[in-house]
């Protein structure tokens, strides 16, 4: 004997609940695990890790890739760098034959510039001013070459607060006074890997850094940097790059070949 209507009633109720069920669950929002909690220590080991890195690395010598824009111009060269802090720096600007067209040189009070085709040579103070005339970026000579070297400049901070970063990795987020604040982004490995300087709700700079080399104290073959206010970006690539190795003084001084005029930096 065939089910009467009475019995079937449950049995679809049944069916629809079940059903009416499935399709809620499959138009529920996913929902998203929480971070995982901060793990204790680590704002204190991820400050000593930015101490260490600026003790790790005291110079540098390589070949980069760089790329500097500014609202004038874009410029794209091959240079060979050498660094050795606090503020003695050197650029060999390359032809795509690896003659110099331009060489560059301070040893953190002078200075001087030569360009071998035009037989000029330029001399001045290691100023900031001077500094930017010819490098287009607005920074002092020991910041520049510490950025370079994987030691970004610390802001003197009264708070600090650290948090995780979707996708891993954490936020270190220092607090100055008058609204200044610096924001450290490290990757899941700890390593950082961006910093960003703000003034209120403005910022001042950005760095990046990537393509890490070495595991027990990694150090990144690219540098990005960002300034917002004057439109200027630059990148540094290294496709070769010899840390800490001793650089003779005489790198940082460059000497007038005869018959060249020297002047002023202009």
């Amino acid at each position: 004997m065939p089910p009467t209507s009475d019995l079937k009633a449950p049995r679809f109720l049944a069916l629809a609940a079940a059903t009416l069920t499935l399709l809620l669950g499959a138009c529920a929002p996913l929902l998203v695990p929480p971070p995982p909690p901060v793990p204790p220590q680590l704002e204190g080991k991820l400050l000593q890790t930015l101490e260490e890195n600026g003790q790790a690395f005291r110079s540098l010598q390589g070949l980069a890739r760089v790329r500097i824009k500014t609202p004038e111009r874009s410029l794209t060269t091959t240079q060979a760098i050498f660094a050795e802090k606090p503020d003695r720096f050197r650029a060999e600007t390359l032809s795509p034959f690896g003659t110099p067209l331009l060489l560059m040189a301070t040893d953190g009070s002078e200075l001087t510039v030569l360009i071998p085709s035009d037989r000029k040579f330029y001399r001045g103070e290691a100023s900031p001013a001077n500094l930017q005339r010819l490098t287009r970026l607005p920074l002092q000579m020991e910041d520049l070459v510490g950025i370079i070297l994987y030691q970004t400049p610390m802001i003197p901070f009264r708070r600090s607060a650290l948090s995780p970063v979707a996708g891993g990795g954490y936020l270190l987020e220092l607090s100055g006074d008058q609204e200044v604040r610096q924001q450290l982004f490290f990757d899941p490995q700890l390593r950082l890997v961006q910093v960003a300087y703000w003034a209120g709700e403005a910022l001042q700079l950005r760095i990046r850094y990537d393509n890490f080399a070495g595991e027990v104290r990694p150090f990144p073959r690219e540098t990005f940097l960002e300034i917002p206010d004057r439109q200027v970006e630059a990148r540094i690539d290294f496709s070769e790059a010899s840390t800490n190795v001793a650089i003779p003084g005489k790198r940082f001084v460059l000497i007038p070949p005869d018959g060249v005029s020297v002047s002023p930096i202009p």
